[in-house]
């Protein structure tokens, strides 16, 4: 009696154990499916889109710090800078920054404040100068051809252990309260790297830059 029990009940579990182990092959399946499609490559932002949402340069109180109520030191972070108004400078004059091949020299807003102050908005022709035709990696910059959509070609030059570009250092990592500014910041069209200054074109050493007779900034 014991036996024959035993064995109706494997004849009424072997379906059901059946239809458990084809679930169980289903759920593996799918699960498989599932995994490849999350292996699929994720798509970058091309440069403008890629601008207007990353991190601009580290900014600190500096000497106005202490004038804060309450005081700051002057090493204290203040806050991320944004490249909003060099981007809508460029949108203003009709200059893309979606195309391909390109490599974008950005200034963040406190560069383009400084800059406006003294030689007004920026213009498209300043504009177009900090677009390079090609992608052209940070060490690559002393050998690469630095022409510039605008038509002129950017000076290189290395001083001080950093890449100068015309007037403006590129992409130069520091420890706070200096600031850094970005390198080699990949999107679907090209790089981006940041500058400290506006470049503009017909920039000459003799008539002014980092480290020139007629630099503001190395005479502060």
């Amino acid at each position: 009696d014991l036996y024959w029990g035993f064995e109706r009940n494997l004849r009424f579990l072997s379906p059901m154990l059946s239809l458990g182990f084809a679930g169980s092959s289903a759920l593996v399946v799918g699960s498989r499916a599932g995994h490849g499609s999350r292996m699929s490559a994720p798509m970058m932002a091309n440069v403008a889109d890629t601008l207007a949402t990353m991190q601009g340069p580290d900014l600190y109180w500096e000497e106005i710090g202490p004038l804060q109520d309450p005081p700051k030191e002057e090493s204290d972070f203040k806050e991320y800078d944004t490249f909003s108004t060099f981007l809508a400078a460029c949108q203003q004059h009709g200059v893309d920054l979606t195309q391909p091949d390109i490599t974008v020299l950005a200034p963040g807003n406190v560069a383009c404040e400084q800059f406006s102050a003294v030689a007004g908005p920026l213009t498209k022709a300043v504009c177009e100068y900090h677009v390079i035709k090609g992608v052209v990696n940070k060490d690559s910059l002393g050998s690469a051809d630095l022409t510039t959509v605008e038509g002129s070609t950017i000076t290189y030059r290395r001083m001080f252990r950093k890449d100068f570009l015309d007037n403006a250092f590129c992409g130069q990592p520091s420890s706070p309260p200096r600031t850094s500014y970005c390198a080699n910041v990949k999107a679907d069209n090209g790089l981006i790297h940041g500058l400290n200054e506006v470049i503009y074109p017909g920039w000459s050493e003799s008539s002014g830059g980092y480290g020139s007779e007629g630099d503001a900034a190395t005479r502060a």
